[in-house]
């Protein structure tokens, strides 16, 4: 069977270094695997999973995809697992970190066939902190493949298996419109959810409107990313500030809160801006001007304060099969990447 262009032994950290065409060869894959099963492919092999934030989706189908394959999990905790690590180039090492990051990526390689990292931003500037130290640093010094299961700048096993959704709804995705809108949350929550899911709307040829507040755009250097892969999918991309002008004809409205990056660091001022936009959700008149839009949010979703129950529960939310279709869609890349 032919299972397309091969990406074994590839990381998993962005889908920005797929093509289109090895995104839909891992979601025909994972809708294979629904209908005909799996087997045990990862027998005697393992996955590292190192937490530095907290998790729930992420955690349970990363760990229930690749033991249900057959294969070995653990899981470490930073801060309870892991001894603190140095993640500084040539540091003298006279501070709180016990150990470097050169060294705990090369031992977990020695012992796992996988490594999947979790670890989101601080309080730093956020020319600092876009720069995702952590994964970028097990990805230099680890000799397996890499998983990101959120970073800094991107989730890209959430938007592809928001694409599994979106393609087992729709089909073919070229030329559907997407909005992602932003809508309060009392906290800044992390940009790595609308990076990756403009990321796979702009790779797979859909329309994408950007719709958020003044002061809450898109990392700048992701959304010069994002023009230029839109123009060469044939997809495009348009930046609004209106909830009800944004929505006006979409296919698919997805939900998202992020935080300021021109106010990282500042909390205090991050939240007074955040707060002039308290009403600003999605509701059964917003929806009403769609055309019959799918409504997705990658949860945890706030009811009532990012959209309204009945919009959270209508006949076209799709938050759900999005949560489930995260364990099959995980199932195929970690055969892909194995190779198995």
């Amino acid at each position: 069977m032919d299972e397309g262009p091969s990406i074994t032994g590839r990381d998993v950290v962005t889908l920005d270094t797929f093509s289109a065409e090895e995104i839909r060869s891992v979601i025909a894959r994972a809708r294979r695997m629904k209908v005909e099963g799996h087997g045990s492919p990862l027998r005697g092999r393992s996955l590292a999973m190192v937490f530095f934030d907290p998790s729930l989706r992420t955690r349970a189908s990363f760990a229930i995809a690749f033991s249900t394959l057959g294969g070995t999990v653990i899981d470490l905790v930073a801060g309870r697992d892991l001894w603190p690590l140095e993640m500084r180039e040539g540091a003298v090492m006279d501070d709180v970190a016990d150990e470097h990051v050169r060294d705990a990526a090369r031992v977990l390689s020695e012992y796992a066939d996988v490594i999947a990292i979790r670890a989101l931003a601080r309080e730093g500037d956020w020319a600092q902190e876009r720069r995702d130290r952590v994964i970028v640093s097990f990805q230099k010094h680890a000799t397996v493949p890499i998983f990101n299961m959120e970073s800094v700048l991107d989730h890209p096993c959430q938007a592809w298996g928001d694409a599994l959704t979106l393609e087992e709804e729709f089909g073919d995705l070229a030329g559907r419109k997407i909005v992602l809108g932003w809508t309060y949350h009392p906290k800044a929550r992390p940009l790595a959810v609308p990076h990756g899911v403009s990321t796979m709307a702009c790779k797979l040829g859909m329309d994408l409107t950007v719709c958020h507040p003044a002061g809450y755009p898109l990392d700048a250097r992701v959304r010069q990313s994002l023009g230029h892969t839109a123009a060469s999918s044939g997809g495009s991309i348009r930046y609004v500030e209106a909830l009800d002008e944004a929505v006006d004809g979409a296919d698919v409205v997805y939900a998202a809160s992020w935080g300021s990056t021109d106010l990282h660091g500042r909390p205090e001022k991050e939240r007074a801006l955040r707060d002039a936009h308290r009403d600003r959700r999605l509701t059964t008149d917003l929806m009403r001007g769609t055309n019959a839009a799918r409504f997705m949010h990658a949860m945890p979703i706030r009811r009532n304060v990012e959209a309204d129950d009945a919009v959270v529960d209508a006949p076209g939310s799709l938050i759900v099969a999005q949560a489930g279709n995260r364990l099959h869609i995980q199932r195929a890349l970690f055969q892909a990447i194995l190779g198995a």
